[in-house]
């Protein structure tokens, strides 16, 4: 276990075969629950039961979590694109997209024949209220920047105009905010935190901060635009922990349940069909180890280098995180650019490592100082794997928990040599990306080269096709593999446990997963 402030790497090679041997039984509740009992019909007046991180308030404008705003509002809330799991935009609320030729200006042809719960029809000045509203509250005002105003053409047409020429404001309205949009009415609310009033096809029925909340599914005639949704009567998101949550999804309290990629409490379950894995290859959420370059050996390539080699990344997948993918390259598969032939740069080499720690002048070894671990999913017991892969070619280090909400900000005031946390990724566009984790001082505080920097700039530009896109992105994330500036160790999240009774998951409609959320507004459930 890792120490509340730090511990050494004595021991450890021994935690290592032991999680290799529950990685074992993991891999096997992967591959078991294929099968299930026989499929009955649609059960109209059936509760979804689920689990999420609560939030405290439903107005989008209002909280900073994008992917945990729209875990929590997917019910009621629809948002004017949105991203399926392999990284492809697609329509919602807005049918049609299409950029100027300079770029700075992006016009959408919006759905005909969608009404707000309470009545109210969306249209073209309901884009315009809802993105100016998003562009003045504080909270949402960066996600929003990128849009300078919105003109109405006509009741379904508008035109984003934008501050610049940008391929991420198609990210931006795919997300929470200014994606989500809600009934120019209910803006004007007192309670609109807590009654959310969208298109979705529920309604909410009941909301406790940070707990739970429940929806109903709405009766008015017409109400639902989608006839692939509103399959369940009821819906209840709740928070729980990741024991409490796997103790109710075994027990059938609940349908569908977070992993944390121990599904060895489960096992029994999934090997009888009981229930069904359900995991999220393609969600960008990416862990790694960060490396200080301002801080010595990490100011030295070839250290950096020799910390990729030395890590069994397919090793600490296999036993911990079995349902998510080893990664080498800073970059998601699901986010245009991913290079796959940079997968086979850092292989599991110690002697390698060893060599190019030599070469550096550490032939006897090294001690490197500090590093500040996430304390959240799979990261506490992956450093303990880590440290142990680094001591072996004589690289130590010590391991010291820290708050994930926090951690960033601290490691790059505290000047610590290194941290293990999320590479974060505001979306699936490769040069906003690429600019949050390499040309920021928060996540790289040594920086970039002006070159890479203005490389980076390049990317995002619609006035050029996708492949070109690619191929500049592409150019930037073989650099910064190639210089080591991070060790990625897995791409994606463990996933979810659901009731072999839930449907409408395994078809590829979870058009959160790329990032990391789940939208189950096509699930049903079976009689």
């Amino acid at each position: 276990m890792i120490d509340r402030r730090t511990v050494r790497s004595s021991g450890l090679k021994a935690l290592l075969g032991s999680m290799l041997a529950v990685g074992a039984l993991v891999l096997s509740a992967c591959g078991g629950g294929s099968s299930s009992s026989e499929t009955g019909g649609i059960d109209l007046d059936a509760t979804l039961r689920t689990t999420y991180a609560g939030v405290q308030t439903l107005d989008p404008a209002k909280n900073t979590g994008s992917t945990a705003m729209m875990s929590n509002t997917w019910p009621v809330y629809d948002r004017l694109l949105q991203i399926s799991e392999d990284g492809e935009y697609l329509p919602m609320l807005a049918t049609e997209w299409t950029f100027s030729p300079d770029g700075k200006t992006l016009t959408l042809k919006l759905r005909k024949g969608v009404t707000f719960s309470d009545g109210t029809p969306f249209d073209a000045e309901t884009v315009k209220v809802n993105v100016e509203r998003y562009k003045k509250e504080p909270m949402s005002a960066d996600a929003s920047a990128i849009i300078d105003n919105v003109e109405v053409v006509d009741n379904h047409t508008v035109k984003l105009h934008l501050t610049e020429a940008s391929q991420q404001v198609l990210t931006a309205i795919s997300s929470a905010a200014p994606g989500i949009m809600i009934s120019p009415k209910a803006l004007a609310s007192v309670d609109l935190g807590t009654n959310a009033v969208g298109t979705g096809a529920w309604v909410v029925e009941s909301f406790r901060p940070g707990q739970q909340v429940t929806y109903k599914r709405r009766t008015d005639e017409g109400g639902i635009w989608d006839p692939d949704t509103g399959k369940v009567a009821r819906i209840e998101i709740e928070s729980r922990t990741t024991d409490a949550a796997y103790a109710a999804v075994r027990s059938g309290q609940i349908d569908i349940a977070l992993s944390n990629g121990n599904l060895a409490p489960l096992q029994p379950q999934i090997d009888s069909g009981q229930l069904i894995v359900r995991a999220l290859k393609s969600a960008t959420t990416t862990a790694a180890v960060y490396m200080n370059q301002t801080v010595k050996p990490f100011d030295d390539v070839r250290v950096r280098q020799a910390v990729n080699y030395a890590i069994d990344r397919e090793a600490i997948v296999k036993a911990l995180v079995p349902t998510t993918s080893a990664r080498v390259q800073p970059m998601a598969s699901s986010v245009n650019g991913f290079d796959e032939s940079l997968e086979k740069m850092y292989p599991h080499d110690p002697a390698k490592a060893k060599q190019l720690l030599a070469e550096a002048g550490h032939a006897d070894g090294l001690e490197a100082g500090t590093f500040y671990v996430a304390n959240y999913a799979a990261f506490p017991d992956a450093a303990q794997v880590v440290q142990a892969n680094l001591a072996e070619v004589g690289i130590k280090i010590d391991l010291e928990l820290y708050d994930i909400r926090q951690l960033v900000t601290q490691y790059s005031k505290s000047k610590k040599p290194g941290s293990f946390h999320f590479l974060s990724f505001p979306g699936i566009e490769p040069g906003a990306d690429l600019a949050f984790f390499l040309d920021n001082p928060l996540t790289l505080p040594g920086g970039v080269p002006d070159k890479t920097a203005q490389l980076i700039e390049r990317i995002d530009d619609p006035t050029v096709s996708a492949e070109e896109r690619a191929s500049r992105a592409a150019e930037v994330i073989r650099y910064a593999t190639e210089q080591a500036y991070f060790a990625p160790l897995w791409q994606g999240v463990p996933g979810w446990v659901q009731s072999n009774k839930v449907h409408g998951v395994e078809e590829g409609k979870a058009f959160l997963g790329v990032l990391g959320g789940q939208d189950l507004r096509h699930v049903w459930i079976s009689k």
